[in-house]
């Protein structure tokens, strides 16, 4: 049974501070139709290492998921282009990404959202778990996931039976589940589901 709590505690960091616009160095990345590769470079090392962007390849090379990218855009740190070396939009990028996955832009919404409040997200796994997000203090090497986000589009219904399954899934992974809900303005609203067992009242009457 799932108990949909109080919205969750998921806080702005207040420790996080704005970099220096004078201090910014823009990287480039070729966009190759799900993923935006980033050749190795001191500034792909750094987004890597203390920004936490992106998964590092063999040759170093910084594969970047979509959502990240679109990131890096929007903050102007990144400039995409296709195989033709031709330069491409946050928009264009979206269009296309689009046909591999539906909720694109509702997952940059929350991504952009939790990446804003100071915490390490990275994508999910299995089925329904769009991001895992990391407690603050944690890095690459020191700390495991400790939050599951589940993103709910508001005109978007969900079958009860996939949430449970969800919610199972979590459990057995010992994190926290996370349901984020997008409004129609596209803010994010964060609530806590755990599943309860409801125990046998051992006093109990007989009714009949």
């Amino acid at each position: 049974m799932n108990n949909p709590s109080n919205q969750a505690k998921i806080k702005t960091n207040d420790n996080h501070t704005e970099e220096d616009p004078s201090e910014i160095i823009i990287v480039e990345g070729k966009f190759n139709d799900k993923k935006v590769i980033l050749p190795f470079s001191l500034t792909s090392q750094q987004l890597f290492d203390k920004n936490y962007f992106g998964t590092q390849l063999p040759d170093k090379q910084l594969e970047l998921e979509i959502v990240e990218a679109l990131l890096l855009i929007e903050r102007s740190r990144l400039k995409v282009f296709n195989v033709q070396n031709q330069e491409m939009t946050a928009e264009q990028i979206l269009a296309l990404y689009s046909k591999h996955d539906e909720k694109i832009w509702v997952k940059y919404l929350v991504y952009r959202d939790i990446r804003q409040r100071g915490y390490i997200v990275r994508t999910g796994y299995g089925e329904g778990i769009d991001f895992r997000v990391y407690p603050r203090g944690s890095s690459r090497t020191v700390g495991v996931a400790k939050y599951f986000i589940f993103i709910l589009d508001e005109e978007n219904p969900v079958h009860l039976q996939k949430l449970d399954k969800i919610t199972q899934q979590t459990l057995n992974s010992r994190k926290e589940l996370i349901l984020a809900i997008v409004d129609r303005l596209g803010d994010p609203t964060y609530y806590q589901l755990e599943q309860f067992q409801l125990k046998e009242n051992t006093k109990k009457e007989k009714f009949w």
